[in-house]
């Protein structure tokens, strides 16, 4: 492949400009030669034309002595005067033929364009000519301007029609070079990392910049790549933490179990059962950190998902504990629901955690569940029979380790559920709605049909 051609910005625009020149020159060369064409085959007269067709008149004018009948100019007027100075005859009439009278008097009989014959008898003839190019049809030089004036205004509008075509096209040209610099910045901005940007403009202050933005990019990506592999061994750390902390923790809960089978005194089992509680509640703050780890350092890769398999799954979690509370499970769905494509492990655990929510929240009745589907979305819907948000859970209920107000405040919750779910839904292209209805509180996890895959 032939390689590009790099130019400096300062010599591409000395060529934009030569170029203009060159097509002034070319467009003024076209009409001088169009314009000669013209007088050479006689649709143009001349400019000497008027001065040429009068001195011939006059020549014949003095021979005969006396002004004629059949005198019909062409290229020139005249006017013919008595011997009483006064208009007999003219070619003009008007202010045209005023104006003629005292441009050229008859005290000074030497003029560039005009000339006076004097007769015998006293009279004379006022010759006067222009030197402009006229057309030699008598119909055309009657209704237009003279040539000169139409070969002027043509040439104008051809230098303005040029200017602005070729202006156009520079600014296309321009615009196509600017273009990949805009489509460097939306790359970097979008995150877009592994694509190689085009560092080929065909100019050098171009090429430098776009060259800046690629190191830029190689830079960001090395950068975000660290501070991803960091992230997670972080998250891999905690996770292996929370899960060797469970080990002693779980002694200390058994040996305290042990001792309140013994005879204690109630000061010692006050103690023991403190302990024990103590213990049991660290379990639980354990294993809801421990849950939080897992999600965040899990790296399943997406694939099509059934959202008949997805709504299996959500089922077999919450049956057992909706059971337990004598609550109903209703689950409605669109028929011929399409596969998404995502990750089965975080789908399912967002969806849980929403349901878990649900039943937890719903004193009685019943959870409803939905599925809806558009054409690039597919909804899952949790409505429950409960206090519903709080202005300040609609807020807030989707940050992490935020706890709600006392109206939604079960116990043994952390402020993680939704906070998965949301993060699930980003990862999904989609996201979380929180609301509420007349009945209770109502949640939307959303999620792009078509994800692609990592």
């Amino acid at each position: 492949m032939e390689k590009k051609k790099i130019i400096s910005l300062t010599g591409y625009v000395t060529r934009i400009l030569l170029m203009a020149f060159i097509g002034v020159f070319i467009l003024l060369a076209a009409a001088l030669f169009l314009f000669q064409l013209m007088i050479q085959s006689s649709m143009i007269a001349p400019a000497n034309a008027g001065e040429t067709a009068a001195r011939g008149e006059i020549e014949r004018l003095k021979q005969m002595n006396k002004f004629p009948d059949d005198l019909q100019p062409s290229y020139y007027d005249f006017v013919y005067f008595d011997q009483k100075n006064q208009v007999v005859a003219s070619s003009l009439s008007g202010d045209k033929l005023k104006q003629e009278i005292d441009k050229y008097t008859p005290d000074n009989d030497t003029y560039s364009t005009g000339a006076y014959v004097q007769f015998d008898d006293g009279s004379r003839c006022l010759l006067s000519w222009k030197y402009t190019a006229q057309f030699t049809n008598e119909t055309l030089r009657r209704i237009l301007p003279s040539a000169e004036l139409i070969f002027i205004i043509g040439t104008g509008l051809a230098l303005v029609l040029f200017f602005l075509l070729y202006t156009r096209r520079v600014s296309q040209k321009l615009r196509e070079k600017l273009v990949l610099v805009e489509a460097a910045s939306q790359q970097i901005t979008a995150q877009n990392l592994e694509e190689p940007i085009t560092t080929s403009a065909g100019i050098l202050e171009f090429n430098e910049t776009l060259q800046s933005m690629e190191d830029m990019r190689e830079a960001l990506k090395f950068s975000l790549l660290q501070q991803w592999e960091t992230q997670q061994q972080r998250k891999q750390e905690i996770a292996a933490l929370t899960h060797d902390i469970k080990t002693p923790l779980t002694v200390v809960n058994g040996n305290a179990e042990l001792l309140l089978e013994d005879e204690l005194e109630q000061e010692q089992r006050n103690l023991v059962q403190a302990i024990y509680h103590s213990g049991n509640k660290a379990k639980q703050y354990v294993g809801a950190l421990q849950q939080l780890s897992n999600f965040e350092v899990v790296n399943e890769e997406k694939e099509p998902l059934s959202i008949d398999h997805l709504i299996h799954e959500l089922n077999e979690s919450l049956a057992p504990i909706a059971q337990s509370k004598g609550i109903n499970l209703d689950y409605h769905s669109n028929q011929d629901l399409q596969q998404i494509v995502g990750s089965t492990y975080m789908l399912t655990r967002a969806l849980i955690s929403i349901g878990e929510n649900a039943i937890r929240f719903t004193h009685s009745g019943t959870v409803n569940i939905q599925v809806t589907q558009t054409k690039n979305e597919t909804h899952f819907i949790f409505e429950d029979h409960g206090p519903g948000f709080s202005k300040e859970a609609l807020q807030h209920a989707k940050e992490m380790f935020w706890q709600q107000d006392k109206s939604r405040t079960p116990d043994s919750n952390y402020g993680i559920g939704l906070a998965i779910a949301e993060k699930a839904a980003q990862l999904h292209h989609g996201r979380l709605v929180l609301e509420n209805t007349d009945d209770g509180g109502r949640v939307v996890l959303v999620v792009k049909n078509s994800t692609k895959t990592q």
